[in-house]
């Protein structure tokens, strides 16, 4: 430490590791610019905390740093290399909500993180002991085994919540951790224990960490290492923490003792639009000034002159603990003091250590695709298992196959029961081609966010989450199915055991076919009323087309029902029944009132099944009936894949 000759300290900062530099940050959408002319700097081992009332465009400039929002102008670097979208495995970003499926424990859910944003060169044991020392790292060992948790269903307390959420994004060991108002939900005391969490964190691993904060208490406030603080998307202050209260007296804006600075500049900005104005002016002028910190960062962003009065007496920058350091005299000097050799600026890590850091600008995605497919097949079914499993949906199953079976038992094989039996056949088509498509309409909506939130991080290939998605409910989806049609078809009295495992096989068919477009719908339909809505106006138009409550449309309608999959599952499963079957008794005496052409001659008494068949249309071939059913699946299912690539993409 020296002096300058007036009585200046000179403080030589430690060099840290990692410095992240944002300068001349602009970002309009249209024509509205949201962020202007935004810069600051974020260094390794210490805090930045960004302040401002809501719509100041805090979550902007996150969002920005993040990679996740494309900038209209200025630069971005880390280390003086310019940071873009291929570098975000170097930055994690910690959303304001805790996005997690409430049905999964923390252990389940930091495991899947863990298996799957590790690199694939790390081994399981190595993965497992990283993740065990982030766990002890958080304070997070004594909740492992409780369920995550939502508003409908216990599970971790709000500090928990925020923890785990980090927890599962330090998993990479990024260079930046970003969160977006983390302490949003938490009690004064949590919040503090956080943010210590943070900073000790932030300290002993050498990362940067900046975090969004609306108005933290004034313990809170005075913990953060250095604020930048933001008004109408400009800055308004940035500098060391400790220090606005005294750049806010030289501007002659005076915090009055006792009051929380945050609170106290806050209400200023928004109370009075001259205050406001004459905080950014004085902003902008600082920066316009030879000692702005970020002066010599970046010869190629320009900054406009305001050409605004002079507020300050005087300003002077210099580095402290790698915060910087506000200094104020009676007299304005021209030039600021040439950089001290120990400075910050003057002992950056050398470049090419960026590039031996492992996983960092090379392969895309972290872990191999089948990596990726096992663990979200695990995943995914433990989440359907909870929903299909459900005791409440078992019972409900079990009293509809009851009912079914005391309503059918033992038909008749005559011609009066020939409708009966075909109603029997209907309501099995449309019972498991309606239950696997509702369920799926209803099981996308609640995923979408979790999903969007792990697809914006860059967690696995949309590829590998599908495909996952698309078989790890089909044991599921088709054990209920199989019960029912094993209780059903026998204690009804249908065809034979041949037809009893092509039976099977069509439900099977069936409701794969109800599964996918009930997926494609769920996808389509963002939200859940929505979908509801239109699937049940999409059954409705199906069952109708279905094929038993007529089979003579209009003939500007009749094309319509080949819209249907009940059509073909229907007719699948009649064909099954009829085409090979036993014969059926005639109606009244001696076939006087039957309906079929064949009981009216010699006397005949019996029904040959096909002609049931013929009677009702139903003409194909099993085959021509069932190739459109695998045509549904697969058509649906790519649909499904396509509309998520290519529109749904997560910003």
């Amino acid at each position: 430490m020296e002096g300058n000759g007036q009585g200046e300290e000179i403080i030589a900062a430690a060099s840290p590791k990692y410095e992240l530099v944002f300068e001349g940050i602009t970002v309009s959408i249209g024509e509205k610019i949201i962020l202007q002319n935004v810069s600051g700097t974020a260094q390794s081992g210490k805090l930045l905390a960004i302040m401002g009332q809501s719509g100041a465009g805090k979550s902007t400039l996150l969002d920005t740093l993040a990679g996740r929002m494309s900038l209209t102008s200025g630069a971005i670097t880390l280390n003086q290399q310019p940071v873009g979208k291929k570098d975000k495995r170097q930055i994690c970003y910690v959303l304001q909500q805790d996005i997690f499926f409430p049905n999964l424990t923390l252990r389940e859910t930091l495991k899947f993180a863990a298996m799957l944003r590790i690199s694939d060169q790390v081994s399981y044991d190595d993965k497992m002991k990283q993740l065990d020392e982030v766990i002890d790292a958080l304070g997070l060992k004594n909740c492992l085994d409780t369920m995550i948790g939502g508003d409908m269903m216990p599970g971790l307390s709000g500090g928990e919540r925020k923890r785990a959420n980090i927890a599962c994004e330090i998993l990479t060991d990024p260079v930046i951790l970003l969160l977006d108002e983390p302490l949003t939900g938490l009690d004064a005391s949590t919040a503090q224990t956080f943010v210590q969490l943070l900073k000790s964190y932030a300290a002993s691993h050498d990362k940067i960490v900046i975090l969004t904060v609306h108005q933290p208490s004034s313990k809170l406030f005075f913990s953060f290492d250095s604020l930048l603080l933001m008004c109408e998307g400009q800055n308004a202050y940035y500098g060391a923490t400790n220090n606005m209260v005294e750049y806010f007296d030289a501007i002659g804006i005076t915090i009055a003792e006792g009051f929380n600075p945050a609170d106290f500049i806050l209400e200023k900005m928004k109370s009075c639009t001259d205050t406001q104005q004459k905080i950014l002016e004085a902003a902008r002028e600082v920066r316009l000034r030879e000692d702005w910190p970020l002066k010599d960062r970046s010869s190629s962003v320009v900054y406009d002159d305001p050409a605004s009065p002079t507020m300050l007496k005087t300003i002077q920058f210099r580095d402290k603990s790698s915060s910087f350091f506000v200094k104020f005299s009676k007299k304005k000097k021209a030039k600021s003091d040439e950089e001290e050799p120990g400075s910050i600026h003057a002992s950056l890590m050398d470049l090419d250590e960026i590039s031996q850091q492992p996983d960092i600008r090379t392969k895309k995605w972290p872990t191999g695709f089948f990596v990726q497919y096992k663990y979200l097949t695990i995943r995914t079914f433990q989440l359907a298992k909870s929903r299909h499993l459900d005791p409440t949906k078992l019972v409900e199953n079990a009293v509809v196959c009851l009912l079914f079976t005391l309503i059918w038992f033992q038909l008749p094989r005559v011609e009066e029961t020939v409708r009966d039996r075909m109603g029997a056949i209907f309501f099995i088509a449309i019972h498991w081609g309606f239950i696997p498509l509702f369920d799926a309409v209803a099981s996308f909506p609640m995923e979408r966010v979790v999903i969007n939130k792990e697809r914006a991080a860059g967690w696995y290939r949309l590829s590998a989450y599908y495909c996952a998605k698309m078989t790890s409910e089909l044991p599921l989806t088709l054990l209920q199915p199989l019960f029912f049609v094993v209780v059903t078809y026998w204690a009804i009295g249908l065809n034979g055991i041949t037809s009893f495992f092509a039976t099977i096989g069509t439900v099977f068919i069936n409701s794969i076919a109800g599964q996918s477009i009930g997926l494609f719908l769920g996808i389509v339909n963002t939200e859940m009323r929505q979908a509801i809505t239109v699937t049940i106006l999409i059954e409705m138009i199906i069952m109708l087309l279905g094929g038993l409550f007529t089979r003579n449309l209009p003939f500007w309608l009749d094309w319509m029902k080949y819209l249907s999959f009940l059509f073909y599952s229907y007719n699948c499963l009649m064909y099954l029944e009829f085409k090979d079957g036993p014969p059926l008794l005639c109606s009244g005496q001696n076939g006087s009132r039957s309906a079929y052409p064949v009981c009216h001659v010699d006397n005949n008494t019996m029904i040959p099944s096909p002609q049931v068949l013929e009677h009702h249309q139903i003409s194909w071939e099993f085959w021509q009936y069932m190739l459109p059913l695998f045509g549904y699946i697969v058509v649906f299912r790519c649909l499904g894949y396509i509309w998520l690539r290519f529109v749904q993409k997560p910003h």
